[in-house]
């Protein structure tokens, strides 16, 4: 089975006005939805979406294929957003001079997070915890 293939059958059995274009990049494939039901891929942070992008890797896993799903620039909003957070913890972990801890996140957004403030050498990051509850903490040096 294709990565279109699943898509086209959730989109079809979940009667959603969504539309998607696919893209392949030398990383994989990269794969856009538009239409008028994207705020549902979107709601809860984007929940649907990434369960839908983690289905269509473990399809696609065997082929090699790594597979990233994106709506309404939501990833790239997504990005910004964690760099502007990492940066103000930073700033914080720097000022009162104590450990920050950050909310649990996905291990794409916690390497956001880390290469985002990776070269100030006053403070260092690093995951702790497991599964669905490992967050960054933000040390001063």
């Amino acid at each position: 089975m294709r990565s279109e293939d699943l898509l086209s059958l959730f989109v079809k059995s979940a009667s959603l006005k969504l539309h998607f274009e696919r893209v392949s990049t030398p990383e994989g494939e990269h794969i856009t939805f538009t239409g008028d039901d994207a705020p549902i891929l979107l709601a809860r942070n984007a929940e649907i979406m990434n369960a839908l992008e983690y289905l269509c890797n473990r399809v696609m896993e065997k082929q090699g294929t790594r597979v990233t799903l994106d709506c309404s620039g939501y990833r790239e909003s997504r990005a910004q957003e964690l760099r502007l957070m990492a940066l103000k913890a930073a700033e914080s972990v720097k000022r009162l001079v104590r450990p920050f801890k950050l909310n649990p996140m996905s291990p794409e957004e916690r390497r956001i997070i880390h290469l985002a403030i990776a070269d100030d050498g006053s403070i260092r990051t690093e995951s702790e915890g497991y599964g669905e509850q490992r967050q960054v903490v933000i040390h001063p040096k």
